[in-house]
């Protein structure tokens, strides 16, 4: 069965199709680092869901490396496998700025997968640890609680 079976997925490429497929059967960077400088965790208190993730930066502020743990629904392994592969070799700046602009888009939405927020919102408070600690703060995570999913990333609840 193709994924374009289903009308809401017609207009996808077989490529696109393919590397679907590859990260749902094989998911890329699902694991703990064993070397990070930060780490973020996103969580949803409404259905226990939790996503961890770590980056490697390196002096130029590139991701050199990004992992993720996370306990929740299957969509969450396969989504963030794409998420991380895209991530990996990109400026800090740059990965922030795709993150939140998706994130932006998914709160605009009312049918979004929290699961998929969840993985963003892991790499936004792992960027935020990743500055705290070049500051001092010798913080061994920093969370994004998702207190509310149709609120928008100012107005969400960190600690």
């Amino acid at each position: 069965m193709s994924l374009k079976d289903n009308e809401k997925y017609k207009d996808i490429t077989q490529e696109q199709e393919d590397k679907i497929k590859e990260h749902y059967d094989n998911p890329k960077n699902n694991q703990k680092l064993e070397t990070y400088n930060a780490r973020g965790v996103g969580r949803n208190p409404d259905n226990w869901g939790q996503v961890d993730m770590y980056l490697q930066v390196d002096e130029n502020e590139s991701l050199v490396d990004i992992g993720y743990e996370y306990k929740g629904c299957p969509t969450i392994s396969f989504t963030a496998s794409v998420f991380t592969q895209e991530l990996k070799g990109v400026s800090l700046k740059d990965a922030l700025h795709t993150t939140q602009t998706e994130l932006d888009l998914l709160n605009a939405q009312t049918n979004c997968d929290d699961c998929i927020k969840m993985i963003l919102v892991a790499f936004i408070c792992a960027h935020e640890n990743y500055f705290l600690r070049l500051e001092g703060t010798n913080e061994e995570d920093y969370t994004f609680k998702m207190i509310d999913t149709t609120v928008p990333y100012a107005q969400q609840a960190c600690s």
